[in-house]
């Protein structure tokens, strides 16, 4: 029982493991800002996710095979945002993630507190290599083909602390830096509707062993009080491979995304 409540802690703690670069898709603009100033984006996001692979802390291994639903009961805190920032072509990213998770356990006679720490870092350039008018919507304008190469960092920290009630008492803590190289892409589908999407591939060089991340979104234009906003509904897929130390964490994470986009 201690090996499965440690893999619904450790797969809770990553629930919102690797944004950087996961909300930056969802609103790829096809229009491009002037050259001489910054434009703005800020993009609060959910991912409703679900885990399977294998996982390790001080030698206790464990199968993480764990539904969104049993994730979502022991999130006691998360927090997440990305803002990113363009000027002409060339354009930068930068999310940062916060969770908290508490659950407990009986272990035979014992009540067992696991809590979760997990923070983390994304910063990634990108730049505008193509982009391709195909077509023009009912109302004249223009539809376009765009592709986005971006290469960056995740900074990643995990700490996990385990506490028997009236006994001992231990944790354990990770940090490391994923280098990664991807692109992104948008289609604009109609004057309000686009479909966008990313894939990268990091660590291998360092950090984890391997990681990978494939998204794809449906987006539509709007508006908030006088500002452009993108509603999105896609869904995403990350693998991470780390083992470290006595510190695995070999797991898929995939599931549908819910997005919000405003640009300033």
């Amino acid at each position: 029982m201690m090996r499965g409540r440690v893999a619904t802690a450790l797969a809770a703690t990553m629930l919102w493991l690797a944004c950087a670069g996961g909300a930056r898709s969802q609103d790829a603009a096809t229009d491009l800002p002037p050259e001489d100033r910054w434009t703005f984006l800020v993009a609060p996001y959910l991912w409703a996710i679900s885990l399977d692979g294998d996982a390790a802390v001080r030698g206790i291994e464990a199968d993480v095979d764990v539904p969104f639903s049993d994730a979502l009961k022991d999130l006691s805190f998360g927090a997440m945002l990305l803002v990113d920032a363009r000027r002409g072509r060339f354009g930068i990213g930068v999310n940062g993630v916060f969770t908290r998770v508490s659950p407990e356990d009986e272990v035979g006679p014992l009540d067992i507190d696991v809590t979760s720490d997990l923070a983390q870092l994304g910063i990634g350039p990108y730049y505008r290599a193509v982009e391709w008018q195909y077509g023009e919507s009912a109302s004249g304008q223009p539809l376009r083909l765009i592709l986005e190469p971006w290469v960056g960092v995740r900074l990643n920290h995990l700490r996990l602390e385990f506490e028997v009630r009236g006994g001992r008492q231990f944790d354990d803590s990770q940090t490391w830096v994923d280098p990664v190289i991807g692109t992104r892409f948008a289609v604009d589908l109609a004057e309000r509707w686009i479909i966008a999407g990313e894939a990268d591939v990091g660590g291998v060089v360092a950090g984890s062993d391997l990681s990978w991340n494939v998204q794809g979104f449906l987006g539509y234009r709007t508006s908030l009080f006088g500002q452009p906003m993108t509603l999105t509904v896609g869904y995403r897929a990350l693998h991470i491979d780390y083992d470290h130390n006595n510190f695995k964490w070999d797991v898929t994470q995939q599931g549908p995304i819910l997005g919000a986009v405003l640009r300033f």
